[in-house]
């Protein structure tokens, strides 16, 4: 799961060191203008507020720019769960249509890779990784499962003149969903782990935040004039926003929640279509 150099670090370590390196080069802008050989003449306050503003100002654009990125990460990954709800569903309602044996072998893995998704997401919410991945392995197994036994009901319908087939990718068809169920996965797995925000982003991101706190302290340096309490909000505000950004778009995310409703309504309503199907 490891596949960004910031998921090696928890969301408190990245707090407490984005605070740290905002702080310090506050500091250390401060220092350098209150040296004694430091001028502080008007005509250069002025121009150092205006480097200020322009430094804040494209500092603050950039994680705009970047808050933006990782919230269409995070509803692509959103959509993907809707959208692989909706295909199960469909394929579990087109095996009505199919034959026995298939018909209920197909119904129980459908429901059991359901069951499976929505287990998943747990482990996700309590970032337990390597049971998530097993977990994914384990779903990738049930597609393969499906494909079987939509061959084998394929091979059935061809032996029966009196039962109507579909082509194997035909839309609407049990193994048409089946192939779109395999899609969607892999779409799922690519959106969570390999779209992320590039490092070289985030670099220049800290850098440029960095560089705007160093501007921003030599400001209240050449004036002699600072608030503690300004200083340490501003710092605060950056870096908070900073680790929402990293959290929003890392696969196990700690202040945000995917919710999975759908998935567990789709399951609810599985269970009580088998129930029907059972008592009948």
């Amino acid at each position: 799961m490891d596949t960004h150099f910031l998921d090696s670090f928890s969301l408190v370590q990245l707090f407490f060191c984005s605070m740290l390196l905002m702080l310090v080069f506050l500091e250390a802008g401060y220092r350098i203008a209150t040296r004694p050989s430091a001028s502080k003449v008007k005509a250069q306050t002025s121009q150092v507020r205006a480097l200020m503003g322009a430094a804040l100002g494209l500092t603050a654009f950039m994680l705009a720019f970047t808050f933006a990125v990782a919230q269409s990460h995070y509803e692509t990954r959103m959509q993907g769960m809707v959208e692989e709800a909706r295909i199960a569903r469909h394929a579990f309602m087109e095996a009505d249509l199919l034959t026995e044996p298939q018909r209920s072998q197909i119904r129980d893995t459908l429901k059991q890779y359901i069951t499976d998704r929505v287990t998943a997401q747990r482990l996700v919410d309590e970032h337990q990784a390597d049971d998530f991945l097993a977990l994914v392995e384990e779903s990738e197994g049930m597609q393969q499962r499906l494909w079987q036994l939509a061959v084998e009901s394929e091979r059935s319908d061809q032996s029966s003149p009196s039962m109507p087939t579909r082509l194997a990718g035909e839309p609407g068809s049990y193994r048409g969903y089946v192939l779109a169920l395999m899609d969607i996965h892999a779409q799922r797995l690519q959106a969570a782990l390999m779209n992320r925000i590039g490092s070289v982003i985030w670099i220049a991101l800290y850098l440029t935040a960095a560089l705007a706190m160093l501007v921003t302290g030599f400001q209240a340096g050449l004036t002699t004039r600072r608030s503690p309490v300004a200083t340490v909000a501003l710092a605060l505000a950056f870096s908070l926003v900073l680790v929402l950004i990293i959290d929003l778009d890392r696969p196990l995310m700690t202040l945000f929640h995917m919710d999975n409703h759908v998935m567990v309504d789709l399951l609810e309503q599985m269970k009580a279509s088998t129930s029907v199907m059972a008592g009948s």
